[in-house]
């Protein structure tokens, strides 16, 4: 089965025409409302990933975007899977995002994290570190489909504090980077795949993989056609 993992502020909705370009090819696909029936005033990274875990077998295949790929290492180091696919993935403790603008945007969000509340990115910042690539007029419904996200994790994430012990996974793993990227640029996306000795791809557009979505697609249906041999 084919296990698609959202990321922060997106539910599994965004994964649709995926699910449909890898059904129409008769793999079986489940994506997961990661945060559904978790409390965001609480919730963890590893909260997630646990959730996860109770779901995903060895035979599986575990498909992440940005968080989610970050679920995607942790996984594959947890649990033997069939293989990982993390797309802009978030880095783990030791890599980082090397990005001063985005940690002088992320500063806005700092009371929210700091009183615990759950809380959405806004219009301006999808505009200029998700959906950089995407036509201005779409921004507004981008915005409308996101959730909130759990502070916890929001600050976790942003610290880089997910540990994960490359040594531990023995599951063949492919990052995929887009060009235009601003949340995780493709030099940093290549340094979470050095981590692993993983195969890393570089393909058009930005972090919002969701308008743009054929050309990774084919790379991932690529990348299940070797595992599968």
């Amino acid at each position: 089965m084919l296990v698609f993992l959202h990321g922060m502020w997106c539910n599994s909705n965004v994964w649709h025409n995926f699910i449909e370009y890898f059904k129409a090819r008769n793999y079986t696909c489940e994506a997961i409302d990661i945060k559904k029936g978790l409390d965001l005033k609480q919730a963890t990274f590893m909260d997630y990933v646990n959730k996860v875990d109770s779901i995903v077998g060895k035979d599986d295949v575990l498909i992440g975007h940005s968080m989610g790929g970050l679920i995607v290492q942790k996984m594959a180091e947890k649990k033997k899977i069939k293989g990982g696919i993390a797309i802009c993935s978030a880095p783990p403790k030791g890599v980082g995002f090397g990005n001063f603008s985005l940690t002088l945007h992320s500063l806005k969000f700092l009371p929210k994290i700091i009183a615990g509340k759950p809380f959405m990115p806004g219009s301006d910042f999808v505009k200029k570190f998700i959906a950089n690539c995407i036509d201005e007029t779409k921004i507004d419904k981008i915005v409308e489909k996101m959730e909130m996200e759990s502070p916890h994790v929001a600050y976790e994430l942003a610290m880089a504090k997910i540990r994960v012990d490359e040594k531990k996974i023995q599951s063949p793993l492919l990052f995929i980077a887009t060009k235009e990227d601003r949340l995780s640029p493709p030099e940093v996306v290549k340094k979470i795949a050095e981590k692993y000795n993983a195969e890393f791809v570089v393909k058009e557009g930005c972090h919002w993989i969701f308008d743009d979505w054929k050309e990774i697609a084919e790379e991932i249906a690529k990348f299940l056609v070797r595992i599968y041999e």
